[in-house]
């Protein structure tokens, strides 16, 4: 028997929200999330305008100035938009909890971001968000019985 649960697959650039069937157990897509043209943007952007460049004191040698990650503070702002649409779909569909699956990476970002709204069910870290329907119960089968997998 399915638990009640609400899937959350993601990675850098897109999410899925994923349920079981009532009727077949079958993993289903209810909802995706895609970002990866943005993200391709502003790699473009990015590599198109490399940061600045200084001389040591010491030596020739030149270093970049700056530490800035664009692209991970573009990731993390995705991780709120996305851990914000869970939150909705986790209340409005009446669920008993989250599970998450998605790299090690941003397993800790989506924690912060949704678990004091909702009830986080485990985690895997894996990204799973090219799994077709059909091949997640590999992976997410364990987590819909109830069984723990935080990796």
């Amino acid at each position: 028997m399915p638990r009640n649960l609400l899937f959350l697959l993601t990675d850098g650039g897109r999410a899925r929200f994923v349920e079981q069937s009532p009727d077949s157990g079958d993993f289903v897509t209810i909802e995706t999330l895609d970002h990866t043209v943005r993200l391709r943007q502003l790699r473009g952007e990015l590599r198109a305008s490399p940061p600045a460049r200084t001389f040591s004191s010491t030596s020739p040698r030149r270093s970049s100035v700056g530490r800035e990650d664009y692209e991970r503070a573009a990731k993390e702002a995705f991780m709120a938009e996305v851990a914000d649409r869970a939150s909705e779909l986790f209340q409005s569909r009446g669920r008993k909890g989250v599970f998450l699956a998605a790299p090690s990476r941003l397993i800790g970002v989506l924690r912060e971001r949704l678990g004091h709204r909702a009830a986080i069910a485990g985690t895997l870290g894996k990204d799973l968000t090219k799994a077709p329907d059909h091949e997640l119960g590999a992976w997410l089968d364990e987590a819909a019985l109830g069984r723990q997998l935080i990796l």
